[in-house]
């Protein structure tokens, strides 16, 4: 009987096991690209999902397909497995306004990039024959790099060949008595191949080509729905369509890198905010344009299925402030300004395993390495407690909402604290031990 229970409670553990597995189902669903108000997010929206959102103003990018979707609890999130089911329909998409008025789009053939520019926001868009002479480029450059790889591959394979051999002879001639001088000369004219650079013509390069109907609306409620050749609207295409707008723009962050956290970033974005650190090492700021989105329209543009808060807003980091200055106030000391350099990161050889940040020598050690971060050094020192600071743009007007204010504080005493604090129960366990073996000696 006791095998039997145990044999139970085993395939129930089992059918518990495998009933985990996610269903799939096919659904009809709404490719997505939509920028985000940084870059794009891929997001699809299901047969179920009553509203699309999307950012006016912006290219985004809408495909129709039927695919098989689940649900997976872990994060609470809808999922395709399109390597099962992955089938686009053709026809038309049509929008209705909110007037009433009915746009009807075709598919369009299109890639995307990211520039390489001053800052990250350079994202471009290219449709139709411009997609292919786009693509072509991207394609070329890689081209190009993959032979020059293997014309340094195979040269330098020779020039190892040539210094082996050359090597093993000169080794040869010395234990024989011989002089070598000639083989050595030769081996000092060698010239070791160096290795191509890799291409940086783009942040992110141009996806292959696809189809897809593309929207560029200004901000409103509409409706959307999709028809088939044969002129049938497809059941569940019918949707909402949110076209919303950032409440302000152009507000100022802060992203805070302490010198000896590199991996743990702090972020600022309102000046009410005031940064509390131990002074034990450096910061590098990086002030950075923000946007301001409600919370649960920017969240379901990234994420269909995403939840938020529609009555509260959020800010948005956009990129970097292009040719900023950083001005430092503190109290007994003279105001100074500070600019952008680039740095490089490297993680130091001690036992702890951590970071530094360190100036980038692009003609020294980090020769053929491009930085790490651009960024403004602002280097913590004990005698100085509080230190407010502000962004410039380039002609050095400050730039509106950019104050912030670094506060040292000093955690020995702190620390003090809450040594006696842990301490506290070991010494009342103490006094209450001491008391009970006194009651109990005889």
């Amino acid at each position: 009987m006791k095998k039997a229970a145990v044999l139970i409670l085993l395939l129930s553990g089992f059918s518990m096991t495998f009933g985990d597995v996610p269903v799939r189902k096919e659904n009809l669903i709404y490719a997505l690209l939509a920028f985000n108000g940084r870059d794009y997010s891929p997001a699809f929206a299901t047969e179920e999902a009553d509203t699309i959102y999307l950012i006016a103003g912006v290219d985004n990018f809408l495909g129709v397909r039927k695919a098989m979707v689940y649900y997976w609890p872990l994060t609470d999130e809808w999922r395709t497995d399109t390597a099962v089911l992955n089938v686009p329909f053709e026809g038309t998409l049509e929008l209705i306004g909110p007037r009433g008025k009915t746009q009807a789009f075709s598919p369009v053939r299109y890639t995307y990039f990211n520039v390489r520019g001053e800052y990250e926001l350079n994202w471009k868009v290219a449709q139709g024959a411009e997609a292919d002479i786009a693509w072509k480029r991207w394609t070329d450059i890689m081209d190009a790099y993959n032979a020059a790889v293997r014309r340094y591959q195979t040269m330098s394979l020779q020039y190892q060949t040539e210094v082996d051999t050359l090597t093993a002879r000169i080794q040869r001639i010395r234990n024989a008595g011989g002089n070598p001088e000639l083989l050595v000369d030769r081996m000092s004219s060698l010239v070791k191949p160096e290795a191509p650079s890799a291409p940086n013509d783009f942040i992110v390069p141009p996806a292959p080509v696809q189809e897809a109907f593309i929207l560029n609306l200004p901000a409103g409620d509409y409706n959307l729905r999709f028809r088939a050749p044969e002129g049938r609207i497809l059941e569940g295409s019918e949707k909402k369509l949110v076209v919303h707008e950032k409440r302000r723009a152009q507000g100022i962050g802060y992203e805070i890198i302490p010198g000896d956290k590199w991996t743990r970033p702090l972020e600022s974005t309102t000046p009410s905010s005031v940064l509390y650190v131990n002074g034990s090492s450096d910061l590098f700021l990086q002030p950075f344009y923000q946007d301001e989105y409600n919370d649960l329209r920017i969240a379901k543009t990234v994420r269909n299925d995403a939840k938020g808060n529609p009555n509260l807003m959020k800010w948005v980091r956009i990129q970097q402030i292009p040719r900023a200055k950083i001005e430092l106030a503190s109290p007994d000391f003279p105001t100074v300004r500070i600019l952008e350099e680039p740095f490089v990161v490297e993680q130091t050889s001690s036992s702890t395993l951590g970071y530094r940040i360190v100036p980038y020598a692009p003609q020294g050690a980090h020769k053929g390495r491009q930085p790490d971060l651009m960024a403004f050094h602002v280097p913590l020192r004990p005698e100085i407690q509080r230190i407010r600071f502000m962004t410039l743009d380039n002609n050095g007007t400050p730039l509106a909402e950019s104050g912030r204010q670094i506060r040292v504080v000093s955690t020995s005493g702190i620390s003090s604290a809450l040594l006696l604090l842990a301490l506290a129960p070991i010494v009342v366990m103490a006094i209450v031990l001491a008391r009970r073996a006194r009651r109990y000696t005889p």
